[in-house]
């Protein structure tokens, strides 16, 4: 007996997936307007007429470096002498 043979009807081909659309293209930005920049000055005034309750911190600073050469430079004491320095200078100031 002969073989029967099947023809099969062939295969249509898959159909591709439609691609996702592209991503629209950001727009350029407006360039930000320029700033003016501005100078703030201010003016130094004179130590006699500052009223304050405290002396200054370059004040402070100088009487303590003043102790520290006294102490030939011993290392160390630094927040004493800090703290010493103010406290003289806050004695100076009330007696005046």
């Amino acid at each position: 007996m002969a073989k029967k043979t099947i023809t099969r009807p062939k295969a249509a081909p898959k159909a591709k997936a439609p691609a996702p659309p592209a991503a629209p293209k950001p727009r350029p930005r407006a360039a930000a307007p320029k700033k003016k920049a501005t100078k703030v000055v201010a003016a130094a005034a004179p130590e006699s007429t500052v009223l304050s309750a405290e002396p200054s911190d370059e004040a402070i600073r100088i009487r303590a470096y003043e102790r520290y050469l006294e102490r030939d430079g011993g290392h160390g004491m630094d927040f004493e002498d800090w703290l010493e320095a103010k406290r003289e200078l806050q004695e100076l100031r009330d007696r005046k």
